[in-house]
C-alpha cells in the first residue's frame, strides 16, 4: 500500500468515525450517514472498507454500514 493510500485509509476511517459518532448522538440521520458514506467512498477510494464490503455484501450508501461497521 503507498503512503497516498495509507494516507486515504485513515482519512477514510477519521471521517466516518466523527459521522458515526455525531448519528449516534442524533445529531444526523441514518440516512445521512449512508449518504456521507458514499460520498467519502469515492473520494478516498478506500482499499480496506472496499475489500470488507466484498465480503460482507455491503453496498455503499445502504444502511448496512450502521450494523455491520463496527470497527469505525
Amino acid at each position: 500500500m503507498s503512503e497516498e493510500q495509507f494516507r486515504n485509509e485513515k482519512m477514510y476511517h477519521a471521517t466516518m468515525n466523527i459521522a458515526k459518532s455525531l448519528m449516534e448522538q442524533g445529531a444526523m440521520t441514518a440516512e445521512e450517514y449512508g449518504q456521507i458514506d458514499t460520498i467519502f467512498r469515492k473520494k478516498y477510494r478506500p482499499i480496506l472498507v472496499s475489500l470488507r464490503t466484498e465480503i460482507s455484501g455491503y453496498k455503499a450508501g445502504s444502511m448496512a454500514s450502521c450494523d455491520t461497521d463496527k470497527e469505525g
